[in-house]
């Protein structure tokens, strides 16, 4: 199969013009096209600048030139540093597209075609290609490719992207508010242009700035950099490395199926995170439904950790039997930011960076005022349904 050169940055107007070249010459090439494919590709490709891309890209996308799109390539597609710009809004589109529906992949430019032209329904939902790669091209355009723009990074920048890794940022929350410093000493970049990343365990490694690609469906900064997005690499990396080879072929691949924040925290400080439950203060109860147990032992905990500058995460479970509360997300992990000994609240972040006004009296009932991801909560109603509080300790971890 003809492998056609990756297109990055070109125009529109040029990617249009080349879709209908690069199809005639995989055709007289005797590349696999199915029935019907010509017209219907070369008319997506005329009118959609995102199946431009996917066309003109599609041979050297199939790593395995066997004519379809594995989940696994299209991973690979946007690890790839040399894919840039159009080409990379295009591969995190497809990206969003089969890890949405897993019934999606594999993926033939036929299929994608299809999807193109055929309206989505309720019964039959449709990839929305078009708009998650203008979303992508214009984060990918309009973002500064500088690891710190600003001398401090700032928390009310960090608002999660579009992979499931909460509890990855929920670290990165913390840090960012309670030790900036410790948080940038962490990358340092080489006169090569990629980032020697230190962890605290006292590993290291030399890293490629985030791709385009992964900066698209990545953290977003509020465009002070791609400080976020290389915590997401690192971290990802560290993890891949821990686990072997397997499942998942990249770093951003392994950070985007969920996990617990207390393993990202450990690869971050370098220290066992221990977990403080919050079960069994659910009982007994007040008159207002918070907690009436003794949280002295919690208050104690989370004064000491805070007073000795450890970091401190977060999530809540599935919705099971804890207080399901408005505007909580539930199977989602947060930033635990402060707690305030004289008013007996905890500051918490949520990653996705969202802001709330409740309709009535913030508490159990009506849920909390939050604004950029950040709300105060009583601890007594904070237990009922938060699912634990994770710590950082003195104890070194090692990474296996």
């Amino acid at each position: 199969m003809l492998n056609a050169a990756v297109v990055g940055s070109g125009s529109k107007k040029l990617g249009r013009t080349f879709a209908g070249i690069v199809l005639s010459t995989v055709l007289s090439a005797g590349a696999f096209v199915a029935p019907g494919f010509a017209a219907e590709s070369s008319t997506a490709a005329t009118a959609s600048p995102f199946f431009g891309q996917v066309h003109q890209n599609f041979a050297t996308w199939d790593l395995d030139h066997n004519g379809e799109l594995s989940v696994e390539e299209v991973e690979k597609a946007v690890n790839n540093p040399a894919i840039q710009g159009e080409a990379a809004a295009a591969a995190a589109s497809l990206r969003r597209a089969v890890r949405a529906d897993k019934s999606l992949p594999p993926l033939t430019e036929e299929k994608i075609a299809a999807s193109l032209k055929t309206k989505s329904t309720k019964e039959k939902p449709q990839p929305k290609y078009e708009s998650m790669y203008e979303s992508a091209l214009k984060k990918i355009t309009s973002s500064r490719k500088e690891l710190f723009v600003e001398e401090t990074p700032r928390l009310e920048t960090v608002a999660q992207g579009r992979m499931g890794n909460c509890f990855l940022l929920a670290s990165l929350g913390s840090c960012t508010h309670c030790d900036p410093s410790r948080l940038k000493s962490m990358f340092e970049l080489q006169p090569n242009g990629r980032v020697l990343v230190k962890f605290g365990t006292g590993e290291t490694m030399e890293l490629d700035l985030p791709t385009d690609a992964e900066l698209a469906i990545g953290a977003s900064t509020a465009n002070t950099g791609l400080w976020a997005n290389m915590y997401e690499k690192a971290i990802g990396t560290a993890m891949l490395n821990r686990s072997g080879p397997g499942r998942y072929p990249t770093p951003i691949s392994r950070i985007s199926g969920g996990g617990t924040p207390s393993v990202p925290l450990a690869h971050l400080t370098g220290h066992v995170v221990r977990k403080h439950s919050c079960r069994d203060y659910r009982t007994p109860v007040d008159e207002k439904g918070a907690s009436a147990a003794d949280l002295d032992p919690l208050r104690k905990d989370l004064i000491a950790a805070f007073a000795e500058g450890r970091l401190v995460v977060g999530g809540c479970g599935p919705k099971a039997d804890q207080r399901l509360v408005k505007g909580i997300v539930y199977l989602h992990s947060y930033g635990v930011l402060e707690y305030d000994a004289k008013t007996d609240t905890v500051l918490f972040w949520n990653p996705l960076g969202t802001s709330r006004t409740p309709d009535g009296p913030e508490g159990l009932e009506n849920g909390y005022t939050v604004k950029h991801g950040l709300f105060r909560v009583p601890l007594k109603e904070a237990v009922m349904w938060f699912g634990s509080f994770s710590i950082e300790t003195d104890e070194p971890y090692k990474a296996e």
